[in-house]
């Protein structure tokens, strides 16, 4: 008896095509995406694009001081980091309707109908011989 008679193809296909569609909406979604960025005090913002360039950044004048240059330095080191940590938050929140539909996925090949449950799939390869 083979072990995936109780898999229905046929819906794991209609589950395989959804998940296409929503990859392709994740990699619109993951285009789009810009974070922006604050300085711990708040005067120094950046913006940065799905891509981690910088596309727009406002510093406050008061903190342009030619006579301290390294707090300018750490303002814009804090507001882009803080940017690339916003950027990476929704990149991940995307990605994560990824996964979710990977899982569902392969909890179908399993037969696994409790979501509750991790799925596992575990490869099979046919016996090698050996050669006398």
């Amino acid at each position: 008896m083979p072990e995936y008679e109780h898999v229905d193809f046929s819906e794991l296909a209609n589950r395989t095509r959804r998940m296409q569609g929503t990859v392709a909406d994740a990699q619109l979604d993951l285009r789009n995406v810009e974070a922006t960025g604050h300085s711990t005090d708040g005067m120094v913002s950046a913006t940065v694009s799905a891509d981690s360039r910088v596309v727009d950044l406002r510093i406050d004048p008061s903190v342009i001081d030619p006579d301290n240059p390294e707090r300018l330095t750490r303002l814009l080191v804090e507001a882009i980091g803080s940017a690339h940590d916003t950027a990476t938050e929704q990149r991940a929140e995307v990605m994560s309707g990824i996964t979710g539909g990977l899982q569902d996925i392969l909890a179908g090949l399993n037969g696994d109908r409790n979501e509750k449950k991790r799925p596992s799939v575990v490869p099979r390869f046919p016996e090698r011989r050996t050669r006398p």
